[in-house]
């Protein structure tokens, strides 16, 4: 009669090796995949925002701009980067009046200063919008769409003293090269392309059938765009 034999010593080394490098590869993949969604999750968020700023600065005659900040605590007690946008509050808002060389507040458009650092900055504020770590959106700082007409420029100061000289304005107006998010993960780059003069926003992924120059539905605009 033959005795049952249980595995050897050897044999479950093996057994638990095999079990562990299969372990391995599911949580890469599986990180993989969070870390990709959280990077499309802010770059739309991005973009939406963009659009509800825009509209915020048309609808309340006042300018908008985007800061991105570090190191700013989330609920959970943790660091992060985020994003969001800001209405900025005027000289003369106590009054009700408004003029070119009042508004932005002129308290508010100096360096590093943002709502964040100087409440009494601003008349509202979006939401955050955290920022991957796998991801760079520092290209949005100072994003602004201008009061009434949401023309928007790269200019924290939002074109304060300015805002009727066009020439100034269209230099700094934001190309379609200008709002790049990058990621140090395999995702390409990400483009959000402003209309100069609507301030209407799109994003535009480097990666898509419209930005590659192979393709034989590509979009012209959109290659350059994405074009190192």
């Amino acid at each position: 009669m033959k005795h049952a034999r249980g595995m050897t010593l050897l044999e479950v080394l093996v057994a638990v090796a095999i079990v562990g490098v299969f372990t391995s590869m599911a949580v890469a993949n599986y990180s993989s995949r969070l870390s990709g969604q959280r990077e499309n999750v802010a770059t739309r968020e991005l973009w939406s925002s963009a659009l509800r700023a825009r509209q915020r600065a048309i609808s309340t005659n006042q300018p908008v701009r985007f800061v991105v900040e570090t190191n700013i605590t989330q609920p959970n007690g943790n660091p992060a980067t985020v994003a969001r946008w800001e209405r900025l509050a005027c000289d003369d808002d106590a009054t009700g009046g408004w003029s070119n060389d009042s508004c932005p507040s002129s308290a508010c458009t100096g360096g590093s200063v943002t709502c964040r650092t100087n409440a009494a900055c601003c008349s509202e504020t979006g939401p955050d919008i955290v920022i991957p770590s796998s991801m760079n959106a520092t290209a949005i700082n100072g994003l602004c769409f201008l009061p009434g007409s949401a023309r928007p420029v790269m200019d924290r100061t939002c074109m304060r003293d300015k805002l009727d000289d066009t020439a100034a304005q269209a230099l700094a107006t934001p190309t379609d090269k200008s709002i790049r998010f990058t990621f140090t993960s395999s995702r390409a780059a990400s483009m959000l392309m402003v209309e100069p003069l609507t301030g209407l926003a799109t994003v535009l992924d480097c990666d898509s059938v419209a930005a590659t120059a192979t393709s034989v539905n590509k979009d012209p605009r959109s290659v350059a765009a994405c074009a190192p």
